[in-house]
């Protein structure tokens, strides 16, 4: 699957397979290097500097994303694992968790902006 585009990029720290509804989105752009390796740039916020590199994994049971995201200035660094939702192209969502140096782990979601 394709990945490149900007997508809606939420998270929070509450480790329950759920996001909080008053979480903040943030948008990030991700391009496709090969069929299963991309690499991504946070959007908004904009003074965020933020780089990412990812993979997807398929079989026939589905589609697993990693992502890693490195924010060499402030030393932030954080590993999301999860899964690609059976959707079109145009509604892609991943749902999954997080983990990072900076506090409990959590849940994010990306969604596909049109």
């Amino acid at each position: 699957m394709d990945l490149s585009g900007r997508w809606e990029f939420s998270f929070d720290r509450d480790l329950n397979g759920q996001l909080v509804p008053t979480t903040l989105a943030h948008e990030v752009i991700f391009i496709m290097l090969d069929e299963h390796n991309f690499v991504g740039r946070l959007v908004f916020p904009p003074d965020d500097p933020s780089r990412f590199t990812g993979r997807l994994t398929t079989t026939s049971q589905g589609t697993l994303f990693s992502l890693y995201q490195v924010n060499e200035q402030s030393g932030y660094q954080a590993l999301y694992i999860g899964k690609l939702e059976p959707s079109s192209a145009a509604d892609a969502r991943v749902a999954g968790i997080f983990s990072d140096l900076a506090g409990p782990d959590g849940d994010f979601r990306l969604k596909r902006i049109r």
